[in-house]
């Protein structure tokens, strides 16, 4: 019979291994856990990170960097243009799919029990230039997605994208989960190498470019002549710098400007243009137009926002500027009375409404016969007058017929006079015309006048205004000087008979300030004009987002 020395050794010692296998099976999955982390964030470039693991509980602690980004020189880098090779593959690491200048500016310590929950922080970055960053690689903005984020802020549903890919087809960055984020919105992205399509040689966001208007070049005998054309009188400038200006290169400056380059900005919440360069075959000369008068004349009130009308009509990148509602509102609106185009002379009578008393044109007719008549009696009557008699009455006759025709043209003439003023007041009441039928009237007026060319559209005299303004031109001026008109007697509820007058004398101000009109109404109504605001609000009430 067993005793109970055995029965403890037969039962206990099993219950005893038995008892410690979960301790070492933890202990040993611990330490393989460990290993795997370890691999893990080697093989993600994760060098500075420190992990420790309890072989007890089976907890690894990792601590890893947070960083703060931003993107690379646009022209000095050229991994600006190309992807990280090296990118991670953890979850919240998408922001290493580009290449970014790196700041560590803390850490995040994650306590993990498995390999499969390693995740990196997600990257702190301004969301202007994460937004101008994936702009300038050629990413288009969701409409809905931004709408969405500016009326839902952190409520916006996960996956909702914001950017989508140059094609349109796929969204590049999305709203991520907030759980590592903070209470700050949270963001991840996604890229393609086959959308990588644009290099240097393409505006930033923000910058647009104006041709500017060449002068027909005379035939030179001499082909060392013709090349003296390109050269500017003044002579060779010192070398600037501008460290905005997005291009590789500079050439001579000695050559004459073929380009303006411009770059929108903000002042305040108004839109307004911040920088301006010369250009020669796209590339910056030495020389930069001075902007002063851009900020007192009439000037400084549209030429911003002109500018970034020509911008967006050309499709170009500016969709965290928008136009002011006011702008918006003023050029949709129907201001212009059909009267005051015919008038000026820009529509044809037929092609207006009625809109002017009609007289009869043989209203007089019977006041003349009856005037023939009565004369060819007094002739009649006097010519069996003896001839003093004769004489006397006529020059009864003459005498009354003098005053007769001065009292005739004083009647005439006030008659015109009150007729006219009562065309200029029905002018200026009659029914108004849309924004698009005005403009089409001023473009042809401009082309009868050879102020623009046959082939040439309203982008291209807006163009050319654009020009004249950043020049300081006096036709560009009185442009702006016609637009302050314009919206003055839109505020007032209509035309006068001063603003009728007035137009009279710049009726080419007023067509090239119609096609100004024309151009923001049409850009008013884009899907690019209606997301600008939207990416606008959002970029000002989120100043850093999380990436990852």
């Amino acid at each position: 019979m067993p005793s109970a020395s055995d029965i403890v050794t037969f039962i206990g010692i099993p219950l005893a291994v038995l008892g410690v296998l979960p301790i070492l099976y933890t202990a040993i999955n611990s330490l393989i856990t460990i290993r795997r982390i370890q691999r893990t964030l080697h093989r993600n470039g994760l060098h500075q990170a420190i992990t420790r693991g309890s072989l007890m509980s089976g907890i690894v602690e990792v601590s890893l960097p947070r960083f703060t980004i931003t993107p690379l020189d646009r022209e000095e880098d050229p991994e600006y243009w190309t992807l990280n090779p090296k990118s991670s593959t953890l979850k919240g690491g998408s922001w290493t799919l580009f290449n970014w200048n790196c700041l560590i500016t803390g850490s995040r310590l994650y306590r993990l029990q498995y390999s499969d929950e390693l995740q990196i922080p997600q990257a702190e970055i301004g969301f202007e230039d994460l937004v101008s960053f994936l702009l300038d690689r050629g990413a288009v903005p969701d409409v809905k997605g931004m709408h969405m984020l500016r009326l839902a802020g952190l409520w916006t549903p996960t996956g909702t994208g914001l950017l989508l890919s140059p094609d349109t087809m796929q969204s590049v960055l999305r709203v991520a989960l907030t759980n590592d984020s903070d209470g700050v919105l949270s963001l991840a992205l996604h890229w393609n190498d086959a959308w990588d399509r644009r290099d240097p040689n393409y505006l930033s966001p923000g910058w647009i470019r104006l041709q500017l208007p060449q002068e027909v070049e005379k035939k030179l005998q001499d082909g060392e002549e013709k090349a003296d054309m390109n050269k500017v009188d003044a002579g060779p400038f010192p070398l600037e710098t501008f460290p905005d200006a997005p291009s590789l290169k500079r050439p001579s400056p000695h050559f004459r400007p073929m380009s303006l380059r411009l770059r929108l900005g903000h002042l305040g919440k108004s839109v307004a243009i911040s920088n301006a360069v010369w250009e020669h075959e796209n590339m910056p000369l030495s020389e930069s137009p001075d902007l002063d008068h851009l900020h007192s004349s009439p000037a400084s009130n549209w030429a911003p926002s002109v500018a970034l009308a020509f911008g967006l009509s050309r499709s170009l990148p500016l969709y965290n500027h928008h136009l002011d509602h006011s702008l918006i509102s003023l050029a949709t609106r129907d201001t212009i009375p059909c009267g005051v185009l015919v008038t000026l002379g820009l529509l044809d009578e037929r092609e207006a409404p009625p809109w002017e008393t009609k007289y009869d044109p043989f209203e007089f007719t019977g006041r003349n016969h009856s005037e023939f008549l009565a004369r060819s009696r007094e002739l009649a009557a006097e010519s069996q007058m003896r001839p003093d008699q004769a004489a006397i009455a006529r020059s009864k006759r003459m005498a009354a017929e003098t005053h007769q025709t001065f009292d005739k043209m004083r009647k005439d003439m006030e008659r015109e006079t009150e007729r006219r003023v009562k065309r200029q007041r029905e002018a200026v009441g009659s029914s108004r015309l849309d924004t698009i039928a005005v403009t089409n009237a001023a473009v042809k007026y401009l082309k009868a006048k050879k102020i623009i060319e046959e082939n040439q559209d309203t982008e291209a005299a807006v163009e050319a205004i654009l020009v004249g303004m950043i020049k300081q031109e006096e036709p560009a001026m009185e442009v702006c000087t016609v637009l302050e008109r314009w919206r003055a007697w839109t505020d007032r509820g209509g035309m006068t008979i001063e603003d009728l007058e007035e137009l009279k004398n710049h009726i080419p101000a007023f067509c090239n300030a119609a096609c100004v009109m024309g151009l923001i109404r049409d850009v008013s109504i884009r899907k690019e004009s209606q997301v600008a605001l939207d990416m606008r609000e959002c970029m000002q009430h989120w100043q850093k987002v999380r990436l990852g």
